[in-house]
């Protein structure tokens, strides 16, 4: 059993999320003539959404898009949650330990810009969709908040609310949607000092299983873009996204790491 990482890991999703709206908003202000003297991030967003058509895309419209085939992609691997659960195969020193991770395919033109560890539980890409720029994060956490070891159960529903606000999530509209068979929460929120919003797909799995996790995937947009297909590119990035989410919740191989 190894000791807890959530706190760092929410506090790095919040960093997260403000570095990766900056960096939306830096992109998008690139495409404009550079000016003298060069503004703050935060004084260019505002003057970027002052400049542009703007215009909220539909939450709901955004949460149902349909899935989308991923025609050129590469093979990716995230690790399940642990639960603080360490499964063994054999005994005494040469016990090897098992892991669990899931399998899915990510476009070749997504850019990895950040993966963490051997074994790692969290991505962040920056996906292009007709000259955009987006964020893209998937990653997993703990479905227990103890130990099935210790007697713990899968979260509740309100517990996963608590949970998800100490994760940096502050959804101001939320809904719930198919992916094929699979139930998923989706929640919205947006950063209008950034130019930014943020849409989350979350899906809490309770099979009874010992890797059993809380999925999560999310993409950052611009809220305001200098580009008529704006509402088409994000679109069709939440509808990849899904297609990922779906793989990811959809088989759990396990491999046997040597100690």
């Amino acid at each position: 059993m190894r000791p807890s990482r959530k706190a760092s890991k929410k506090m790095k999703k919040k960093v997260l999320y403000l570095g990766i709206a900056s960096l939306l908003c830096l992109s998008a202000c690139a495409t404009k003539e550079n000016s003298v003297t060069e503004p703050s991030s935060t004084e260019a967003s505002v003057a970027l959404g002052a400049s542009l058509v703007t215009g909220t895309i539909d939450f709901q419209k955004l949460a149902e898009a349909q899935p989308l085939a991923i025609r050129a992609a590469k093979e990716e691997k995230i690790y399940s949650a642990k639960n603080g659960v360490a499964k063994t195969q054999g005994l005494g020193d040469s016990a090897e330990e098992v892991e669990s991770y899931r399998l899915y395919q990510v476009p070749e033109s997504w850019q990895l810009q950040q993966v963490r560890g051997s074994q790692p539980t969290d991505y962040t890409y920056i996906a292009s969709e007709d000259g955009m720029t987006f964020g893209v994060q998937l990653y997993t956490l703990d479905a227990y908040q103890t130990s099935p070891l210790s007697g713990g159960q899968v979260m509740t529903k309100d517990e996963l609310t608590q949970f998800l606000k100490g994760d940096g999530q502050n959804f101001s509209q939320e809904t719930t949607i198919s992916i094929k068979d699979q139930e998923w929460q989706v929640g919205y929120e947006e950063k209008g000092e950034n130019n930014a919003a943020k849409i989350t797909f979350y899906r809490l799995e309770n099979t009874g299983n010992y890797d059993d996790s809380l999925i999560v995937g999310a993409v950052i947009y611009p809220l305001s873009a200098d580009n008529p297909d704006h509402e088409r590119a994000v679109s069709a990035t939440v509808s990849q996204l899904k297609t990922i989410l779906y793989q990811v919740a959809y088989t759990r191989p396990t491999v046997v790491e040597a100690p």
